[in-house]
């Protein structure tokens, strides 16, 4: 069966981030061109485009602040230019910060917010014409189980996390009309390595994985796999739903 992904163009966000090379990379090989955004990671995102380019695909890094409308309606633009109108869109830019409920003030809180669930919108926003236009979309938003279940000490982020899913499910309601199709990954944590620095250290992987049926954390890959199924043409009538990447774990 063909995953439809063949020559559209994808664009993902956080792409130069923890787990968003493993998110570009699986639609790099489903045949898709893969547009890397970054914010601040700008030599992983361009080496991660490298890497798909030298595979014999098609792929370019793109910087771009998400709290400025101008700045990614003219990314989504140049994209357009240079590799064709982004059809997949996977909102994987994430920010993580433990902060007791009396240690966050008020900008720590309207940052997560906006660096989360604002540039989410933001982007979605900005894709959704063209997706429209090109009768083909697929927003793909990166929640969190957190968003569900909350988490202590990080209130802000679990709260950006559950914005996303209600974004989602409003967004589908809305571009579902116009052939775009929204929803939302949630996982709980992933193990990453980045720059040989693991996600969660080793003395407590064992007591996390403990916790999951499956007797593992999560990898980059799982999610990815889900991802790219959300974001392809598998998924025809999938929409508004919110798919927990969990390996059983209900906490």
């Amino acid at each position: 069966m063909d995953a439809g992904l063949t020559g559209r163009v994808v664009l993902v966000t956080g792409g130069g981030g923890a787990a968003g090379p493993s998110f570009c990379s699986a639609f790099a090989a489903e045949g898709a061109a893969v547009a890397v955004h970054y914010r601040t990671s700008v030599d992983r995102a361009e080496a991660v485009a490298a890497g798909i380019v030298a595979a014999g695909g098609r792929s370019a890094a793109y910087g771009c602040d998400l709290g400025d409308r101008t700045a990614i309606e003219a990314m989504v633009e140049r994209i357009s230019q240079e590799l064709g109108p982004v059809s997949v869109a996977v909102n994987g830019t994430s920010t993580f910060r433990t902060q007791a409920l009396g240690d966050i003030d008020d900008d720590d809180w309207t940052g997560m917010i906006d660096d989360m669930l604002g540039a989410t919108f933001r982007v979605s926003r900005a894709v959704a014409p063209g997706m429209a236009a090109g009768g083909f979309g697929r927003i793909v938003n990166i929640a969190s189980r957190s968003g569900a279940v909350g988490a202590a000490r990080a209130s802000h982020y679990a709260a950006a996390k559950a914005g996303i899913v209600g974004l989602t499910r409003s967004l589908a309601k809305e571009l579902g009309p116009a052939g775009i199709l929204v929803n939302a990954v949630a996982p709980t944590t992933i193990l990453t390595d980045r720059d040989g620095i693991a996600s969660v250290p080793p003395e407590r992987q064992e007591t996390m994985a403990r916790r999951v049926p499956l007797g593992r954390l999560a990898t980059p890959d799982d999610v990815a796999r889900v991802i790219v199924w959300l974001g392809s043409a598998y998924n025809s009538f999938v929409n508004g739903e919110v798919v927990t990447v969990s390996g059983g774990a209900r906490i």
